[in-house]
């Protein structure tokens, strides 16, 4: 089933758990995730945007949107890395992984943060 928890609850099969997370995780995904993917020119037409690059270090350093900081995803949790972040900005997530990009999109819808994946 590739239409994740919205397929389940659809297809009526039980979901048994008072997981505040995975009930957050669902009414995160009622707001069409398709919906936070945007193009350069969209994003910078944001109203705050602030650019993250989650690509490895090298990749950034090959080349990046101008005024993107840099946070790899394999360190993106450290305490000092979220302190760059701000809930105020919105959040243009960038990575080559869509999947990845996904999930730090989700990641940071749950922790309150206005967040679109840039295409």
């Amino acid at each position: 089933m590739r239409t994740g928890m919205k397929g389940w609850m659809d297809a009526f099969l039980a979901i048994e758990t008072d997981s505040k997370l995975l009930q957050d995780v669902m009414l995160a995904n009622k707001g069409k995730p398709s919906s936070w993917v945007i193009g350069i020119e969209k994003a910078k037409t944001l109203k705050n945007p602030a650019f993250v690059d989650f690509r490895a270090e090298a990749d950034f350093a090959k080349s990046h949107v101008d005024k993107a900081i840099n946070i790899p995803y394999e360190s993106l949790w450290s305490f000092a890395n979220l302190e760059k972040l701000n809930k105020s900005k919105e959040l243009v997530v960038i990575h080559n992984d869509p999947m990845i990009a996904g999930i730090i999109a989700v990641s940071f819808r749950l922790l309150e943060y206005k967040t679109f994946i840039l295409k």
